[in-house]
């Protein structure tokens, strides 16, 4: 990659420097280039597969406190020579603001293993290959079991990120990813939709088939569902149901920038308990073959590990460069985005630490709940409030799953939510972009339909 990396390095040193010589007080360029093959399973079968390689370039300019930024999807000279032209004169348009500017260089210490050579190497026929081992998989477990959609996909790349204040830093990434979604049908009798996604750094730390048959149970699992009970009561979050109910309003209400604009649940809480003693929640960067994983953000700027709740405490905001100005602070790492867009504030790998129960012993517990695998519908991350559908859920009944569910609803506020855990699960479930446990919650609204 040392070809490349001087390459993407040299492009964007250029941009600085003509935005530089334009007149701008100050400039930053994020570039990426990379390529990917994907394949496209839909409807039993082979729906698609190709590879492709792009590029992209954004430059942002400072000039009197005013900030202006413009991309390009093509990383040629004149391209980039244009959207330095283009950010300097949005720029010129743009009302100042005094927190406006960019950081400082800080040491990055790069991490191994976020790149895998077999990624660029990786052709359409092997991920034709790959795809139809999770294909086979599943379709092979039951023949009731029906494949909407699936993809895999190997892709490869590098980013760069200069600044005119002396920020250079270059990463080569890669990732293997698998997902399938579906259903099974016996007859006129269907079962809940069921999603299963893998992914990894490596090609070895993906398992197409162990991916196929999760789904494949689950769907031949959900025959039969039936319509639960209207009742208030505890009700367990599985994984992929936790990220969505719980994560999510943790992560965008410890956004500084929200915290900032008085949208946050969290403003003037720092150090209080927001939910929970069972709970504890961090963002790590440098978690070993995390899809999030980086070694520095959208700005340059090295991350550092966070516990964001800590036992149900809130121990860390989210800052990027323009929100720790807001606050007269460093950057702690977390401007998330890429080269079409200008940072905002975005965790990495979020990680729920281990609890003290396992899954059996959480349902052993419960004499009337429901466990929700997925969650479908909506929540709102300034208010909290969540409505949704359960998908793949089950009853438990006397401490034991019961019959799978159709028709249930769940619904509540996600932050009072957070006072109201009662256990969180010992093990673990890797995800892309985190590491989750399930969650057991009391007094949620749960609806038959």
């Amino acid at each position: 990659m040392a070809g490349n990396e001087r390459d993407l390095i040299e492009i964007c040193d250029a941009a600085v420097a003509l935005a530089r010589r334009s007149g701008a007080d100050g400039a930053e360029a994020c570039a990426s280039r990379g390529g990917a093959v994907d394949v496209v399973l839909q409807k039993n079968d082979v729906h698609l597969a190709k590879s492709s390689e792009a590029g992209a370039v954004g430059v942002r300019v400072f000039r009197s406190g005013r900030m202006g930024f413009a991309f390009s999807n093509r990383l040629d000279a004149p391209s980039v020579a244009e959207s330095v032209r283009a950010a300097l004169g949005i720029a010129a348009a743009s009302p100042p603001d005094p927190h406006n500017g960019l950081p400082e260089p800080l040491p990055v210490s790069y991490q191994d293993g976020l790149y895998d050579a077999a990624a660029r190497a990786f052709g359409v026929e092997a991920a034709v290959e790959s795809a139809l081992v999770m294909l086979r998989a599943a379709r092979g477990y039951d023949a009731r079991v029906m494949v909407d959609a699936g993809e895999f996909s190997a892709r490869w790349g590098e980013r760069a990120v200069v600044n005119s204040r002396g920020v250079r830093a270059h990463e080569p990434a890669s990732a293997f990813q698998c997902a399938i979604l579906g259903m099974a049908r016996d007859g006129d009798v269907v079962s809940s939709f069921d999603y299963q996604s893998d992914g990894a750094r490596g090609g070895a730390g993906v398992d197409p088939a162990a991916v196929a048959l999760r789904f494949a149970e689950n769907v031949v699992g959900s025959l039969g569902a039936v319509k639960g009970e209207s009742f208030s009561g505890p009700v367990l979050l599985a994984p992929k149901a936790a990220a969505h109910v719980v994560c999510y309003p943790i992560e965008a209400a410890a956004s500084a920038r929200s915290v900032q604009k008085g949208t946050s649940r969290f403003c003037g809480r720092l150090g209080q308990m927001v939910a929970s003693e069972e709970l504890t929640l961090a963002d790590d960067p440098a978690l070993p073959g995390g899809l999030a994983s980086i070694s520095f953000d959208r700005e340059g700027v090295p991350p550092e590990a966070l516990p964001i709740v800590e036992r149900g405490a809130l121990r860390h905001l989210l800052y990027d460069s323009y929100a720790a100005r807001v606050d007269g602070r460093a950057s702690n790492g977390r401007a998330g985005g890429g080269p079409a867009h200008v940072p905002h504030v975005s965790p990495t790998n979020v990680v729920m630490g281990e609890g003290r129960a396992t899954v059996a012993e959480m349902i052993a517990g419960v004499d009337r709940g429901v466990l929700v695998t997925r969650f479908s519908g909506n929540v709102d991350p300034v208010s909290g409030d969540f409505s949704g559908v359960v998908k793949g859920g089950r009853l438990i009944r006397s401490g034991k799953l019961a019959e799978p569910l159709c028709g249930t609803m769940i619904a509540g506020n996600a932050f009072d939510l957070l006072g109201r855990i009662l256990a969180v699960s010992r093990e673990r479930e890797r995800m892309p972009g985190a590491v989750l446990g399930h969650v057991l919650v009391e007094d949620v609204v749960v609806s038959a339909g």
